[in-house]
């Protein structure tokens, strides 16, 4: 009986060890990271410059980036350098300001660069809470209309390769 006891005691916790061992080390898991294909939502808001719009998905670039931020956000700003370089590839990305107050948000940009085509303001986050955002930053790659990938956190070299690039070429998209 006390070896089968010491055996369960040396058995178990190896186990779980093993286990957590292969379950960690995989690298290629990016668990902010879903493909599942929806319509973008339609919605009337303001761009950050006081413009009034109603936005659907016939409006929207046929390919390219929606980037949730805020100038509270400590890893919007971490990504932002990033976003900078996306944007000197021609990248279009659309920036939707979330729960931010307008002075701020523009004070951000004027300081660390404008990466965006367009910001939408979203001072209540209801595009944001159709959208599934649950906080910033976050980045949704739309292609006709629709969103393919979303990912929750700092896009950056690493991410945008493991995961947008592989959709991208998927997808055959040319001109993001």
């Amino acid at each position: 009986m006390k070896n089968i006891f010491k055996l369960f005691i040396i058995l178990v916790p190896a186990t779980f060890f093993i286990f957590f061992y292969f379950y960690l080390s995989e690298e290629k898991i990016y668990p902010g990271f879903q493909t599942d294909e929806f319509a973008f939502p339609s919605f009337y808001l303001e761009t950050l410059d006081d413009e009034k719009i109603f936005l659907n998905e016939q409006d929207l670039p046929s390919t390219g980036l929606l980037n949730v931020w805020a100038s509270w956000c400590i890893t919007c700003l971490v990504e932002h350098p990033f976003l900078m370089n996306l944007k000197g590839k021609d990248i279009k990305i659309i920036g939707l300001n979330y729960k931010d107050e307008r002075f701020n948000a523009q004070n951000w940009l004027n300081k660390y660069g404008d990466p965006y085509s367009e910001v939408l303001y979203d001072p209540k986050g209801s595009l944001a809470l159709d959208l599934g955002v649950t906080g910033a930053p976050e980045t949704f790659l739309i292609h006709n209309g629709k969103i393919i990938a979303h990912y929750s956190g700092e896009v950056n070299e690493r991410v945008w390769t493991e995961t947008f690039l592989p959709i991208i070429n998927k997808n055959n998209i040319k001109n993001l």
